[in-house]
């Protein structure tokens, strides 16, 4: 029989931390592209600079712990960067 292993509550708030910008950014894209109007695009940028929030609370709580952030990390950062660089490129 298989003993039930789950992630402490902490590595898994971590993880969720990581995963959240993608939310972010599917947000502003819709704004964006979706609806388009004036106050749509301010909103899409508010939804994009929320988006870095949650890595910056991770980076923070890994910093308190004493630990290297974990490869979700890395592509919280890289996706945030990627698309604010395509959102400015379509909305300059």
């Amino acid at each position: 029989m298989r003993a039930n292993r789950t992630a402490p509550a902490g590595d898994t708030l971590l993880r969720n931390l990581w995963a959240a910008p993608a939310l972010f950014a599917v947000a502003a894209f819709t704004a964006f592209n979706a609806v388009g109007t004036e106050t749509a695009v301010r909103v899409g940028w508010a939804c994009y600079a929320a988006g870095w929030l949650p890595p910056l609370l991770a980076l923070a709580v890994c910093a308190a712990r004493r630990e290297r952030p974990s490869v979700g990390g890395a592509a919280a950062g890289t996706v945030l960067v990627v698309l604010g660089a395509l959102f400015r490129l379509n909305h300059a």
